[in-house]
């Protein structure tokens, strides 16, 4: 996986925790097998795109989202340092992201050393996720509300 990659999958990770949590399947599990219980399906029945959409659709749907989400905050808790989660959290993970710049402005240090403290997140970041698939999702920071 490149970095244009990593950045892709950060980016989306909120609208993989919201659809996990509200909407593609129910978000209680049973610890076996991953699967949500009671035939429950969050807060829309699975539709898909265009209506077409299935049950087993939205059950993988789940699953792949589940693992990136997983797999996303073990990498970030796991192999980066706490300046270094701080920017990615700030940047891409909290439900107000921030600019490198505006974070900069919060935190204290030039905006360049930020810059300097996203690139090495998202290089650590590159190696840690080279083998995640990066789930398709509609990217709810790019809805456009009229």
């Amino acid at each position: 996986m490149d970095q244009n990659k990593v950045t892709e999958l950060l980016k989306n990770y909120r609208s993989y925790r919201y659809a996990i949590s509200n909407g593609v399947a129910s978000h209680q599990s049973d610890d076996t097998t991953g699967m949500p219980l009671g035939g429950g399906y969050g807060s829309r029945p699975p539709a898909g795109f265009g209506g077409r959409g299935t049950i087993l659709s939205s059950l993988m749907d789940y699953q792949r989202y589940k693992l990136a989400v997983t797999l996303i905050d073990g990498a970030v808790r796991d192999v980066l340092d706490d300046e270094e989660r701080n920017v990615i959290e700030l940047k891409y993970m909290e439900r107000n992201t921030l600019t490198l710049a505006l974070i900069a402005e919060r935190k204290g240090p030039s905006e360049k050393t930020v810059r300097n403290i996203h690139k090495r997140a998202l290089n650590k970041l590159t190696v840690a996720l080279r083998f995640v698939d990066t789930p398709e999702i509609i990217n709810l920071d790019e809805v456009i509300v009229v």
